[in-house]
């Protein structure tokens, strides 16, 4: 999701809030006698209220509510479930001095498996995601809880900066998030 899509998110689950607040509190004071509510509610034409069932447009009515509640959901949901790959990035050849196409995805994968030789390292999980706008390489890497902690993190950095001399002026980011076993867990076997 990015961050405009969480924006807008946020901003119609406050709106909805609100209104739902604002309804169930009206309902509250209400059913509690709460005095200029019971005044507004007694201006109310209540043969009107009721009568507005029977009107021609009230079917109209409630099949374009439910229509564009439907459209409205489906479009926040496609909006909201929306994959965020990356594109590929043109790398310069600096012998050719053309441009070599690198697919994020594979270059992600390529460092999962570096990290996956880290001794220690029990399963890495590696995608290429936009994040907030920035294409980034996330590995996520589960370990044994009594790996070297500073060499891992030396190593991690040493491959960050091989990445990003590799894709030359493109802004990718790598991230590496370390998940540590517990202690009493038996370390697993990677091709089970």
């Amino acid at each position: 999701m990015t961050h405009r899509t969480a924006a807008v998110n946020r901003l119609i689950v406050l709106v909805v809030g609100l209104l739902l607040f604002g309804v169930g509190a009206y309902a509250v004071a209400w059913d509690l006698g709460v005095p200029i509510v019971r005044e507004w509610v007694s201006h109310y034409d209540r043969a009107r209220v009721t009568s507005l069932p029977e009107e021609n447009w009230w079917g109209w009515a409630l099949a374009a509510a439910v229509v564009g509640g439907v459209l409205f959901g489906t479009v926040l949901l496609a909006l909201d479930l929306t994959r965020r790959r990356t594109a590929p990035v043109a790398v310069p050849d600096r012998d050719s001095g053309t441009f070599v196409t690198v697919d994020l995805g594979s270059l992600a994968n390529g460092v999962s498996s570096e990290l996956e030789r880290y001794p220690g390292v029990r399963q890495t999980r590696a995608r290429a995601v936009n994040e907030r706008g920035l294409p980034t390489l996330s590995v996520v890497v589960t370990a044994d809880p009594t790996i070297d902690l500073a060499d891992f993190t030396r190593t991690s950095e040493r491959i960050a900066a091989w990445v990003a001399a590799m894709v030359g002026d493109n802004e990718v980011a790598t991230q590496v998030l370390l998940h540590l076993d517990r202690a009493d867990q038996p370390a697993q076997n990677s091709e089970s």
